[in-house]
């Protein structure tokens, strides 16, 4: 049976109020799997900053998501569907969460990640596939991090631009972008590179110290109650600088 979410007082009301004056916003689309198996539709709108938004700006629409079936598009996987990851075998998709980035100079989410074909090695994508600023690529770690028992990590796919085989781009026009949550944090295969899934990070409750935004945030996973309820990441993550030289895992 579903657990019903407490009603917002007048008080947290009031915050999300003000929290909608405090920085532009923008409409975003979820599905949701609900504890009874049916799919939710809402749309709603979040603060345009990189934590919020970065959950819904991973992959473009069409890329290709190795699922139990095989090859589907992003945009025709819901809720229920099952993927497959790397190290957690099948997994069904609890959410899905888009949003449109449109051709302006205050949309940052139109700055995409180009990566050609085979950019990363045979097949590696198998076709050009463009990347939003919240998708990150499995590479193998640094020599240092791997002698600490951590073989491989999770990086930015736009700290990776080299102007060659992984290219900005921005769009002339609106373009949709998607992300994907399991039950737990997990490495899917995206056009056949190694990407992960939504997961807001270990920190959010520092990241967000604000209640109010902390309410707003998890109202948009409304199968989450509190932040641990993501899990805890599978790899770790880390700044592209640090893997520069490192080779895709």
């Amino acid at each position: 049976m579903e657990r019903a979410r407490p009603k917002p007082t007048m008080s947290q009301m009031a915050d999300f109020h003000q929290v909608r004056q405090e920085a532009p916003r923008r409409r975003v689309d979820i599905a949701w799997l609900r504890r009874n198996g049916d799919i939710a539709l809402a749309t709603q709108a979040i603060p345009a900053v990189p934590i919020f938004e970065d959950c819904f700006a991973a992959f473009a629409h069409g890329t290709l998501i190795q699922t139990q079936l095989g090859p589907v598009a992003i945009e025709d996987i819901l809720p229920g569907d099952q993927v497959l990851t790397l190290d957690h075998g099948t997994q069904p998709v609890l959410w899905r969460g888009s949003l449109t980035c449109v051709p302006s100079n205050q949309d940052r989410c139109r700055s995409l990640t180009r990566v050609t074909a085979d950019g990363f090695g045979i097949g590696r994508p198998a076709r050009d596939l463009l990347i939003g600023p919240g998708g990150r690529i499995l590479r193998q770690a640094p020599r240092g991090l791997a002698g600490a028992g951590c073989a491989q990590a999770l990086v930015s796919v736009s700290s990776l631009q080299d102007g060659a085989s992984v290219i900005a781009v921005s769009p002339p026009g609106p373009a949709q972008l998607y992300h994907l949550c399991l039950p737990v944090h997990a490495v899917l295969r995206a056009g056949g590179l190694d990407m992960e899934s939504c997961h807001p990070g270990i920190s959010l409750r520092s990241t967000l110290p604000d209640s109010r935004a902390l309410a707003q945030f998890l109202a948009l996973f409304p199968y989450i109650d509190q932040p641990g309820d993501f899990g805890p990441l599978s790899y770790p993550r880390l700044p592209g600088k640090a893997l520069q030289d490192a080779p895709v895992a």
